[in-house]
């Protein structure tokens, strides 16, 4: 069966020609060459592609390297490295790789880079993002410019995880020389990286080589890190800086209205507490469930989000979901005295003292956990707030060094096999550096992708949210936008909602130009 043209998660797939890049306005024409200043809020700590490290990581990986598949912005999935692909049978891939694709440093693209990315993604030294979305996958390279991969069971997922920036490919001579990979870089994306300030700023330069032709048309892309929110949003102001990320909530409002600038804001992120379920108090399902009993959720989005959030008292699907269950909606509420009643049961009737750790470099991070600390007060339990920078708290994060921390989460994907990456025992995003693992999570996971029968997978996926809030390894609090705001002159932006909402501006990148 081909994948042209096939609906996968809800979403087309197009897999004729590129179509990569939103065409610009016919009454403009692309100006290329100039520089795009970009701030981000939080530091990059390394490049490494495979390994998730934040949104800001995500927008460098995004230019730099390239995987099979990828997202345009319509957000359909489309060709990249493979210039089309086949399912001739529900466990069998096949993906034809473009010829003459060059990596950054002179090594050309064949079927052995892709055989060896995807087997780093799977060894469990590498730490990959989405490892545990392609365990059980063989990879077989018939020639140069063929990929079969072979599956031990259906899994109506597969594309969409090739089309994601973590499963970027790499070049296997390159690697082989061992190098540095989280301050070096060798992709075949729209963009080289030319300079590297670790948590500074770094510097991209255009790939001339680059296979889709007439992109990129910027010269260059420097991307700044500025946390801090005020300086941020002055930068742009000032234009010291074409466009940032991030935009924080209480300016989104007030940037939309100031002259020579443009915000797009979109929604398809979401506030949550993790646990740290490895070890006392949050190792019981009670205790967690006490937790979520005793936020307030509107208290929170009233707070931080000054209009452009929304608490989140089910789990975190859409309503436009296929999979959305609006029975489960409302399984929380603010309730003191249910969260005591769990407490009680747990063995901890007066409570106990554990630290909240939260990245000090958004005032939504510290205004959420100023509200979670009182209301966890209100039911005895005393959190202690521990202010980290963003490298700091995502080390902590990747080792499972704290009790429990606030996250912000971008949909991960399309589909609700998102669950595997969020919470799959063999996810380095969060479960595995905390031990966690559940028999039914796991079972029903495995059940989901397999099945390919939308109706029947809709089934599964609601015995798996239903399972998933009973033993809360994370707390919802709230669906969040997330902004970008630019000067007049960036023209080719189009922030995407969703899935993707956290992937727009590496998407966009090539797609940019300035107009004079």
């Amino acid at each position: 069966m081909t994948r042209r043209g096939l609906l996968v998660a809800g979403w087309v797939l197009v897999a004729g020609c590129m179509g990569l890049a939103v065409p610009v306005a016919a009454q403009e024409r692309p100006v290329p060459g100039g520089t795009l200043k970009y701030g981000t809020v939080t530091e990059v700590p390394a490049i490494d592609p495979h390994v998730y490290v934040g949104s800001a990581g995500k927008v460098i990986t995004e230019a730099v390297y390239t995987s099979l598949l990828g997202f345009n912005q319509k957000s359909e999935l489309v060709p990249a490295l493979a210039e089309s692909w086949e399912s001739p049978d529900p466990r069998t891939y096949v993906f034809k790789l473009r010829r003459g694709v060059k990596f950054h440093k002179g090594q050309s693209l064949t079927a052995k880079d892709v055989k060896y990315s995807l087997e780093r993604i799977l060894d469990p030294a590498t730490g990959a993002t989405l490892r545990s979305n392609l365990l059980g996958i063989q990879i077989e390279t018939p020639d140069d410019f063929t990929v079969r991969i072979r599956l031990k069971e259906p899994d109506a997922t597969l594309p969409v995880v090739l089309g994601m920036a973590e499963s970027a490919i790499l070049s296997e001579e390159w690697m082989r020389g061992k190098p540095n990979i989280k301050v070096e870089a060798n992709g075949t994306g729209p963009f080289n990286l030319a300079d590297h300030e670790p948590k500074v700023r770094i510097v991209l330069k255009k790939n001339a080589q680059y296979f889709e032709r007439g992109f990129p048309y910027l010269d260059q892309v420097e991307i700044r890190m500025i946390s801090n929110e005020g300086a941020r949003v002055n930068a742009l102001r000032s234009r010291a800086v074409d466009m940032i990320d991030f935009v924080p909530w209480k300016d989104i409002d007030v940037l939309k209205k100031e002259r020579g600038l443009e915000v797009q804001s979109e929604g398809g992120a979401f506030m949550n507490l993790w646990f740290n379920t490895g070890k006392k108090p949050f190792d019981d399902p009670r205790v967690r469930r006490a937790v979520a009993f005793a936020i307030d959720r509107d208290a929170v989005s009233a707070a931080a989000f000054f209009g452009h959030g929304a608490p989140l008292y089910g789990p975190p699907t859409t309503a436009d979901s296929w999979w959305y269950n609006k029975d489960l909606a409302n399984a929380f509420s603010h309730n003191v005295a249910k969260a005591k009643q769990f407490l009680a049961e747990a063995g901890y009737p007066n409570g106990f003292k554990v630290e909240l750790a939260v990245y000090q470099g958004l005032a939504i991070y510290t205004q959420t956990a100023q509200i979670v600390q009182a209301n966890l007060q209100e039911v005895g339990i005393t959190a202690d707030i521990k202010l980290l920078e963003w490298a700091t708290l995502v080390d902590r994060k990747n080792k499972g060094d704290y009790d429990f921390l606030i996250w912000g989460v971008n949909i991960k994907m399309p589909d609700p096999d998102t669950y595997t990456y969020y919470f799959g025992a063999d996810s380095t995003y969060w479960a595995k550096p905390v031990n966690f693992s559940d028999p039914k999570i796991e079972s029903l996971l495995k059940e989901g992708v397999r099945t390919l029968d939308r109706e029947k997978r809709k089934q599964i996926y609601r015995s798996l949210e239903a399972h998933i809030l009973d033993v809360s390894p994370w707390v919802f609090i709230n669906w969040r936008e997330q902004a970008e705001a630019y000067v007049s002159s960036v023209r080719g932006y189009r922030q995407l909602a969703g899935a993707l909402s956290e992937d727009g501006p590496g998407i966009a990148l090539k797609s940019l130009w300035l107009a004079k």
